[in-house]
């Protein structure tokens, strides 16, 4: 046998091996950070923000989000393409927008203020928007730029809250934007020129105390992890906040990073793709953890940091891996892994064709392949993190808990009682999701992923289970509601639900009522809760605005916990993950260089 073979067959018992019981406690010592109800956002590449906007589904969608949370999901809107946007008065084409050659692989983007008004009244009441000025092209004084963020705060008004100046800017040496001098101090000058000119407009000084401030940074690269020249530069959260001026931050509302922990952009990546690696916890922290640094430079600095753009696999996804649910556990994880360490909202980019989509509005081809309008696995991680940071005007906080931290496992402690960190903070809610990996034979297809990705490779035997054992403060016989996120298993791409409530493809209406689950609490202030392999769990205590109403059956939600408890540790965006061949030791390196 091969030493390929070998690894191979090394991970497939790793994946393999059975559930078991956890017992841990809620310690009374943690440090929860804020936990906002719009920490699960969306960014809309701009070319494909008609597609989205050109059907009741995303409306609909966002409104669910709402209708739990009493806030929509904020809408950032921006990618690579925002500094391939020019506006003009009008078109010759007569449209609002064009992209060239088209949306798919636009390398310009016009558009007209008309632009704009089409998408301004369509997304959910109270939704938040950022938007992306074109900073990489700075002929003229920025006059484009300028003149886009007047068009978009005449439609958008008050909805606009943030602008960005540029789009992975950390990027713009190797795109010929910028030469080799290139870095944070320079950046700083061209970021106060473009603020100075839009805080210097006529309609800014009118809008007063309600005029958008500026989203900073918006770098790719991880901080410590060699960019697209292969070099170390100086972006960085950390850098850039030590060479503000008081001036500066003034204007700053929020700082932004990107990541993506996996990348179908190049071959080296490519082979590095695995599902497995993404839905892990251990790999998860390894990524997110370094942020929290960067997290620290931005509060210092008076404002938070939010993952501005993000998703499971840069350059478009990967069906079979972005599309799964394994993506749905895992987005929920990394949300609130985030949160934790001071990232405060999340922003999961979408394409109207790319595969790492939560949803895609319209039918299209791809790859040989008919792909339809629909919702995919992924999306149904957004509706469980909308139940758990449901908190009825409530402020909540959020903690990791230490006992429940494994590659297979991870645990949540939400608070509510004030902002993070206040002594008297409540025990409110508590969250599980048990990332190891269960292929199942079922839900392997949904009509708008790719069929050529759909599961060849399934889990032998009975599907593992395991009992949670917690124990809390919540005084005994009190009542506690169950949610439930769970699938098919980690390869799933439909029959996906949250307390059995699902989506219809087409329209993207709620469909049926949740499924009552409760639990009591025991002696001592005892939880006992059984989670499947590859399935999440939301506990909410009685009498409070808990999103638990209701849960799967409890015959169907059974365990499958992570294994041994491991330490956490310190530790990259993809657009390189360096932290995964930590993972699963040699086995991984072997694999993946053959």
């Amino acid at each position: 046998m091969s030493v390929r073979s070998v690894a191979l067959a090394a991970l497939a018992a790793a994946v393999e091996v059975a559930s078991q019981d956890v017992v841990l406690d809620v310690p009374s010592d943690l440090a929860p950070r804020s936990l906002v109800p719009d920490v699960y956002g969306y960014s809309i590449e701009p070319t494909w923000v008609n597609d989205y906007v050109s059907t009741p589904l995303t409306n609909n969608l966002l409104s669910a989000i709402k209708d739990v949370t009493g806030k929509p999901p904020g809408i950032r809107v921006g990618g690579n393409t925002a500094d391939q946007t020019y506006i003009h008065p009008t078109l010759a084409t007569g449209n609002a927008s064009v992209a060239i050659p088209d949306a798919a692989t636009a390398k310009l983007f016009n558009i007209t203020p008309s632009w704009y008004d089409g998408w301004a009244n369509y997304f959910p009441p109270s939704t938040e928007f950022v938007y992306t000025l074109n900073l990489g092209v700075n002929t003229s004084a920025w006059a484009n730029a300028v003149a886009e963020a007047g068009a978009a705060h005449a439609a958008l008004g008050d909805k606009l809250v943030l602008f960005e100046l540029g789009n992975e800017i950390d990027h713009f040496i190797n795109k010929g934007w910028r030469d080799q001098s290139w870095d944070v101090a320079t950046y700083l000058q061209q970021f106060r020129n473009l603020s100075g000119q839009v805080v210097g407009s006529d309609w800014y000084k009118q809008a007063g105390a309600s005029a958008p401030k500026f989203q900073a940074g918006v770098f790719a690269d991880p901080p410590w992890v060699p960019d697209q020249q292969d070099e170390v530069d100086d972006f960085s959260i950390a850098n850039l906040t030590l060479q503000e001026t008081a001036e500066d931050k003034a204007v700053i509302g929020t700082y932004a990073t990107h990541l993506y922990p996996q990348s179908s952009c190049d071959a080296a990546r490519w082979l590095r793709m695995r599902l497995d690696l993404l839905s892990n916890h251990t790999t998860l922290w390894l990524n997110v953890s370094q942020y929290g640094p960067q997290a620290a430079a931005a509060e210092a600095a008076g404002a938070p940091l939010v993952m501005g753009e993000t998703n499971s696999v840069s350059c478009g996804g990967k069906s079979g891996i972005s599309d799964t649910f394994g993506a749905a556990l895992w987005g929920a994880d990394y949300v609130l892994t985030g949160a934790t360490i001071g990232v405060r909202k999340t922003y999961f980019h979408l394409g109207a064709q790319s595969e790492y989509s939560a949803f895609t509005p319209k039918a299209y081809e791809l790859k040989n392949e008919t792909l339809g309008a629909g919702i995919r696995a992924n999306w149904y991680g957004h509706y469980f993190i909308a139940k758990v940071v449901q908190g009825g005007g409530e402020e909540l906080s959020v903690a990791a808990l230490p006992g429940a931290n494994s590659s297979d496992l991870s645990g949540f402690a939400v608070y509510g009682g004030g902002a993070a960190g206040n002594a008297t903070k409540e025990l409110k809610k508590l969250v599980f999701l048990d990332m190891g990996i269960w292929n199942g034979t079922e839900g392997l297809s949904n009509n708008s992923t790719l069929k050529a990705t759909d599961g060849t490779f399934f889990s032998q035997g009975a599907r593992p289970n395991a009992t949670i054992t917690v124990s809390t403060p919540w005084a005994a016989g009190s009542k506690v509601g169950v949610t439930r996120l769970t699938g098919p298993g980690t390869n799933a791409k439909s029959g996906v639900a949250v307390s059995g409530v699902t989506f219809d493809a087409q329209t993207g209406e709620k469909v049926g009522q949740e499924v009552e689950e409760t639990l009591q609490v025991g002696q001592n202030g005892v939880v006992e809760v059984s989670l499947r392999r590859a399935e999440g769990v939301l506990l909410g205590i009685a009498g409070a605005s808990n999103g638990t109403s209701g849960a799967g059956s409890g015959s169907e939600s059974q365990p499958g916990s992570g294994g041994e408890i491991t330490p956490k540790i310190s530790g990259a965006r993809e657009k390189e993950v360096v932290a995964w061949s930590v993972l699963i030791m040699g086995v991984v390196a072997a694999v993946f260089t053959m």
